[in-house]
């Protein structure tokens, strides 16, 4: 991934504490203002102008604590000098910040005031982070979320939140935690209704997503965040997606609108005094000049980027610019000077504790020692890197995030139809009371409708639990058919889209495929018939609970029909297909169910597979039920080649010619035999013997 990702938006990740103001009419007052109002006003526009003009926040602060050093006031006071430590902190005087936001700490605790006390811990936790001290900041943002809590400030709980998901995902890698909190933040700021902050949410929610690779998601949720912030018209916040939205692009090799994105962000943050956010700018821009084989510009892009961020204490800003300019040095074939900048992104990214950019500074210096020909250094620092990345990414991290992910959906259709249920029970309560009124009966339309919202409540309590159980399997617990067909499309219309838009560019995409999977247990009946079928039952519970474990998060596994099951790999890439059908296989064949507690049988199956879209250059060919039949088929012809086996099936060299033809089990053999179908089976591996 690119290296601007995350590391300048520490920046966004912060509250903004105050109410919405509008700076110029505060500032409109000041001329009629004096004393402790004039200190007041003041503090506020600190608060107002803090983010974008933070050498204006400070010279409003420095007049506001000089007023109140003559009229107390101790609430203003510590909204200023908490304030001040976030002013100080965008313009890089770190030690400034914290003894700001300090004072503002310590004077809150002596006069009570709890949520002061939060927000200049929060603030303290933030510049912790932008000083690449992420242990300490996670202390600081945990310490004002229990502040917070315990007053229930569901606002600045979100705030809290937020920060603490920020810091999980950039400079920590604990997705897991981290998605849980931007989705615990998001789900808090949508029943606010704050626009601008639930912006913020899904701008960090797609850092997650583009931490896991998982670019679909990450751009969705970046897409929908810039639509609301060039909304809100925020340059600084716009411009921080933008930053992201250029990763996302830069990831897929679109290099030409990763440069218009970051060129875009580097104008919005020109206007205002953050030369952190400048030089990531700068940074971006000159690893996609690299990336396009313009060296020179790329080192005079990073030239600019090294002289804003001189002498800012920001390490992971220091981690990301040595790490461009060790890939620089590296494209001039200067191997010893790659080396050395990526030996010290390394030492630093180490003492921050941030194991995504040890993983990033190991991976560079690896390259160097590369091209450097030292072989066995450059083997032994990638085995070191994949380490790093092993421990970030396991097996259970895709598990936990697809579960977050999952719940979160849920709850919000449950909440829409919540809504949706109280409406309507509304909407006839009044409608019933105004019948009542003009009839004289006012007591009794208060009770009916106090009755009918039970009865309303009690429906809605019951849809949910249906909607649930018809799309679930009651024996298994795994997806039904029916989830298939009220999901499948919205997954085909971005397979389609995201490979026509690779098409047009004249590349081919290489994670938009959907893979379809028949899973057939082999000898089903002969377990029913030898163990009973309550032992039939059990393998199929068991298989479920094989496939969940064998598939990534983002897959779905449904009960297709009796011993059959489908599992949905979705934004994949199909040359992966075979690879993961024989891991399905191998796990199913691995697994010892035990019947009745003691005796134990060993089953195996037959995998069968195929692609959507039917061919990557014709996304809309072929309808996913085509491709579903192909995978049966498939499956059929793995059984019939002895079981335990895998094939697919795939469109062969003439493809093109079945754009419009109906697929049969009759039909698949010509077509085999002409090449507009191509097989791929494990036919070289002989088949296992299964003990039962």
């Amino acid at each position: 991934m690119s290296l601007g990702l995350g590391l300048a938006l520490a920046r966004l990740s912060a509250p903004l504490h105050a109410q919405a103001v509008r700076p110029a009419e505060l500032e409109a007052q000041l001329p009629s203002l004096t004393g402790v109002e004039r200190a007041r006003v003041l503090a506020r526009l600190v608060d107002a102008y803090k983010l974008d003009k933070p050498v204006q926040a400070v010279s409003y602060g420095t007049a506001a604590l000089e007023l109140l050093a003559r009229f107390p006031d101790s609430a203003a006071n510590v909204t200023t000098l908490s304030e001040m430590g976030w002013a100080y902190m965008q313009l890089s005087r770190f030690d400034e910040a914290v003894a700001s936001a300090d004072s503002a700490r310590r004077l809150a605790a002596r006069t009570g005031q709890r949520r002061g006390e939060a927000r200049a811990i929060s603030n303290l936790g933030t510049i912790a982070q932008r000083r690449g001290e992420p242990e300490h900041a996670i202390d600081q943002f945990k310490l004002a979320l229990g502040i917070q809590r315990a007053l229930g400030d569901n606002r600045e709980i979100a705030n809290s939140l937020n920060n603490l998901g920020f810091v999980h995902s950039t400079d920590l890698a604990d997705y897991p935690s981290a998605l849980g909190e931007h989705l615990e933040a998001l789900t808090l700021r949508e029943a606010l209704h704050d626009s601008g902050q639930i912006a913020l949410s899904l701008n960090n929610i797609g850092i997650v997503y583009g931490r896991l690779r998982q670019y679909a998601y990450a751009t969705q949720y970046f897409e929908r965040a810039l639509a609301m912030r060039r909304a809100s018209g925020n340059p600084v916040r716009i411009a921080g997606t933008l930053s992201n939205l250029g990763d996302m692009y830069l990831e897929r090799d679109d290099r030409v609108h990763a440069l218009a994105s970051y060129r875009e962000a580097l104008a919005l943050r020109e206007g205002a005094s953050d030369p952190a956010a400048i030089s990531t700018s700068h940074r971006n821009i000159a690893a996609t000049l690299l990336a396009m084989g313009k060296i020179a510009d790329a080192d005079k892009a990073m030239t600019l980027s090294e002289e804003a961020g001189r002498g800012l204490e920001d390490r992971g800003l220091i981690v990301g610019n040595l790490l461009v300019r060790a890939s620089i040095h590296r494209a001039r074939n200067d191997a010893p000077a790659a080396e050395l900048a990526a030996s010290h992104a390394l030492d630093v990214a180490r003492a921050m504790r941030s194991r995504e950019l040890v993983r990033r500074s190991l991976e560079a210096l690896s390259a160097a020692q590369e091209a450097a020909q030292s072989h066995l250094a450059a083997l032994r620092t990638l085995q070191r890197a994949k380490a790093v990345s092993d421990s970030i990414l396991d097996d259970q991290t895709g598990r936990r995030i697809a579960d977050l992910q999952g719940r979160f959906n849920e709850e919000r259709r449950a909440r829409e139809l919540a809504s949706l249920r109280r409406d309507e029970a509304q909407a006839e309560l009044r409608a019933a009371r105004q019948a009542n009124e003009r009839n004289g009966v006012i007591v009794i339309a208060v009770v009916l409708g106090l009755v009918g919202f039970a009865l309303y409540r009690r429906r809605l309590e019951t849809a949910q639990i249906a909607e649930r159980l018809s799309i679930t399997d009651p024996l298994t617990g795994a997806r039904n058919r029916r989830y298939i067909e009220q999901t499948i499309g919205a997954d085909v219309a971005v397979s389609a889209r995201r490979h026509l838009r690779a098409s047009q560019r004249g590349v081919l995409a290489d994670d938009a495929d959907i893979v379809f999977l028949l899973l057939d247990i082999d000898k089903f009946k002969a377990i029913n018939d030898e163990h009973g079928h309550a032992a039939g039952d059990q393998v199929l519970r068991e298989i479920v609970q094989v496939l969940n474990e064998t598939c990534r998060q983002s897959d779905v596994v449904i009960r297709w029909g009796g011993e059959e099951f489908l599992i949905v790999g979705r934004f994949t890439d199909r040359a992966l297909a075979a690879i993961h059908a024989e891991r399905v296989r191998q796990a199913v064949e691995s697994r010892v169910v035990l019947v009745d507690g003691h005796t134990p049988i060993r089953v195996t199956c037959c995998v069968g597979y195929a692609a959507y879209p039917f061919r990557r250059e014709d996304p809309e060919g072929k309808g996913w039920a085509d491709v579903v039949a192909l995978a049966d088929h498939a499956s059929y012809v793995a059984k019939h080649a002895g079981r335990n086996r895998t094939a697919g099936l795939m469109a062969g060299p003439h493809g093109a010619k079945l754009a419009n033809t109906p697929i049969t089990p009759d039909s698949i053999t010509v077509w085999l035999a002409e090449g507009l179908l191509a097989l791929e089976d494990d036919s070289a591996r002989p088949p296992a013997e299964v003990v039962r």
